[in-house]
């Protein structure tokens, strides 16, 4: 057997193959276009031309033999014949290459415009139900051995007017908003609450921590306990964290949105949605919009960059 160099008839690409050493003509594929080549002896050479027929339409070609490469101006636009029958349908347009990023970016700025419209409310809704209601609220006294009676409940340090009803249980009207209760009873400790109360529908059940707030006074002399109110946790961390956590993701979401509109970066497109989601904007349609944003995402994956700078088409 020997090697022999040739250049392919078809795509010129330069390659070699085995011969075997006695004059035989042989067969064998190009390795770049595929055609089926044939290899006759001619004297002292070797004459290569093809075995069959053309290579079959799709198969690669070298890159010197490409549309568009170094050195070969581009191919010229493929013609329709003229026996062809003409298009007589409704004029087709093209498709927009950012219509869906561009939607995308919608879908997640309107979910983040509205976490920073809710963390906005939350943030204020101390001072906004400030004193627009006049809720009844139900007071409940004890010390260690039962319920008190001849107690005094400050609002806002001034004294109440407390109505008794049950052995230790009392009710007054407050005002709707941020208010510090003090109970003061004879021979006991005093005992505080910083509470919220929000509005509410005038026959409502008292409920423990909405309406109804229970102390238990601790007797002899000293210093004013703190005491803690079932759900007054919660409003007090809603008012203190969730207004900046809500505040902090949406304002990734405005990030990711930029990245869809400008269709610079698939990850923070991803994670603008999935943020803008996460700020409960309108506690429903902002986690609405950012998982439809995120679904669309995936169908969109091709229109963004990566790490190329180009934009690719869809």
């Amino acid at each position: 057997m020997r090697r022999h160099a040739f250049e392919c008839p078809v795509c010129q690409g330069e390659q070699s193959v085995l011969l075997p050493d006695d004059d035989t003509s042989a067969t064998s594929s190009c390795r770049e276009c595929r055609s089926k080549l044939e290899f006759l002896p001619d004297s002292d050479a070797v004459k290569v031309v093809p075995a069959g027929p053309p290579a079959p339409a799709g198969t690669r070609r070298p890159p010197a033999q490409r549309p568009g490469a170094a050195g070969e101006s581009p191919a010229a636009p493929a013609t329709v014949p003229d026996d062809y029958p003409r298009y007589r349908g409704p004029q087709l347009r093209e498709q927009s290459k950012a219509g869906g990023t561009l939607a995308i970016a919608l879908l997640i700025l309107a979910a983040s415009l509205t976490g920073l419209a809710t963390a906005w409310g939350i943030h204020a809704m101390p001072e906004e139900y400030d004193g627009r209601q006049e809720v009844q609220i139900t007071v409940k006294v004890a010390n260690t051995t039962g319920p008190l009676a001849n107690v005094t409940l400050l609002v806002d340090g001034a004294p109440a007017n407390l109505t008794a009803g049950a052995p230790g249980i009392y009710t007054t009207m407050v005002s709707s908003g941020m208010r510090s209760l003090e109970v003061a009873a004879a021979g006991h400790r005093n005992a505080t609450s910083e509470v919220f109360i929000a509005e509410q529908d005038p026959g409502m059940d008292p409920t423990a921590g909405v309406n109804l707030f229970s102390f238990t006074l601790l007797k002899g002399k000293g210093g004013a306990t703190e005491q803690e109110q079932p759900v007054q946790g919660l409003w007090r961390g809603m008012f203190s964290w969730c207004p900046f956590l809500m505040l902090a993701f949406s304002l990734i979401g405005l990030g990711g949105a930029w990245a869809a509109w400008q269709r610079t970066s698939f990850l923070a497109a991803q994670v603008g949605a999935l943020f803008s989601a996460l700020a409960l904007g309108f506690l429903l349609v902002g986690p609405v919009l950012g998982l439809i944003a995120l679904i669309l995402l995936q169908r969109q994956k091709h229109a963004f960059s990566f790490k190329t700078g180009e934009h690719p088409p869809p």
